[in-house]
This record gives C-alpha cells, sequence and structure tokens, in this order.
C-alpha cells in the first residue's frame, strides 16, 4: 500500500520545510520537495499543506487500561482508545497497570496491548505493578525481562 503525503511542513525532528512522504507499508520511502506517482500506483493521498507533519511519539508511561482506584471505585478512569493515542501524535506506547492490580490483571493489560497493536500502535507493556511481589504472566520478573519471546511488537 502506497501513502503520500502532500505539502506538509516536515519535521523529522529537525525542521525541513514543505515536503512530501511518500510511505510504503509502514516504511517512509522517500522524503522530497515533490514527489508524483502515476495513477496505477492507486496510492492514497492526503494533503498537508498548512499543517505540520512530525515523526510519532513515544509515550513510555501509559495506563492502556485505565488508571487510579486507589482512592476507591470513583476514582478510577476508563481504558484508552486508539483515537485518543493518535489525536496525540502518539505511535508507541508502552502499558502498565499502576496501583491497581487486584481489579487490573497483567494478562489483561497484555490482551489490550494486543488489541491496540492489531489497530496499529506499536505497543509493550511493563510488568509489575506498585505492589509486592510484582504481578507478572510467567511469574518470573527476571525471565519475563529477558525472554523475547514474550514481544508482542513486531
Amino acid at each position: 500500500m502506497f501513502t503520500l503525503i502532500k505539502g506538509g511542513t516536515v519535521y523529522g525532528p529537525e525542521k525541513m520545510g514543505v515536503r512530501d512522504i511518500l510511505v510504503v507499508g509502514k516504511t517512509i520511502a522517500r522524503i522530497s520537495e515533490r514527489i508524483d506517482l502515476p495513477d496505477d500506483f492507486n496510492a492514497r493521498v492526503f494533503p498537508a499543506s498548512g499543517k505540520i507533519v512530525t515523526p510519532g511519539f513515544i509515550d513510555l508511561h501509559v495506563h492502556i487500561l485505565g488508571g487510579g482506584g486507589e482512592g476507591g471505585p470513583r476514582t478510577r478512569t476508563p481504558e484508552i482508545t486508539l483515537s485518543q493515542i493518535a489525536r496525540a501524535g502518539v505511535t508507541t506506547v508502552v502499558g502498565c497497570l499502576g496501583t491497581d492490580d487486584v481489579t487490573r490483571k497483567i494478562e489483561t493489560l497484555l490482551a489490550k496491548a494486543m488489541q491496540l497493536e492489531e489497530e496499529g500502535i506499536s505497543t509493550f507493556i511493563y510488568c509489575g505493578s506498585y505492589q509486592f511481589p510484582p504481578p507478572t504472566i510467567t511469574g518470573c520478573v527476571r525471565g519475563e525481562a529477558v525472554d523475547s519471546s514474550k514481544s508482542i511488537s513486531g
């Protein structure tokens, strides 16, 4: 799939000026002052004149299942949605449990991360919470930290 972003002011992170960006699949293939594609490329074209185009942001601490709860049920916040993440310009999140590992579980955190991954956000999770011993999926924090087969992003 080809995507062409036309005429945005590009920061990558330095200001590059007004540029077109060609994306092939999930990879930026070209950034240039002007990119013209043949009609048979069947590319999605997004006009970006007057807009700022930046790399996606990485948020290293997101309560993707919602946060709070230590002050009682009324202090709980809801799960985050893909649209909330995307509106902030974030393309990668790292999910965490926080204070509530009673009504929110590490397995549910992993499932939510997998959902966001399928929706197009690069997603990772931290094991553990505020509690000790920390909740884990495999029963061993050290094992989860080094076992690359547990990676859900890729």
